[in-house]
């Protein structure tokens, strides 16, 4: 996790000097994505080992472990598919069908 936050420190100085608000865009995009990832899989984990032992259960730790060993890898490609323009259309119409 602190291999992520340095990387990041020194990743969002250079986004900032893209110049193209295009370009700056997609670079965002793309950290967005791979930060909804990490913040997924990071947090269970982290919700799982530093909790006081006062409060375990085992059903929440059987729920934290599903997900980050099933849910987060299975969200995975569709979060980074929701930056393709057809994806996100496609995925408009189906939530819109459902109203």
């Amino acid at each position: 996790m602190t291999i992520i936050f340095v990387s990041y420190s020194y990743i969002l100085p250079a986004v900032l000097s893209i110049r193209s608000p295009e370009g700056r865009g997609k670079a965002f995009s793309t950290c967005a994505s791979h930060l909804t990832v990490v913040t997924m899989f990071f947090g269970a984990i982290l919700f799982m080992y530093l909790r006081p032992s006062s409060t375990y259960a085992l059903g929440e730790n059987k729920r934290a472990t599903l997900f980050y060993t099933i849910v987060t890898p299975t969200l995975n490609p569709l979060v980074y598919s929701l930056r393709n323009r057809e994806v996100k259309a496609a995925l408009r119409r189906v939530v819109g069908r459902r109203r």
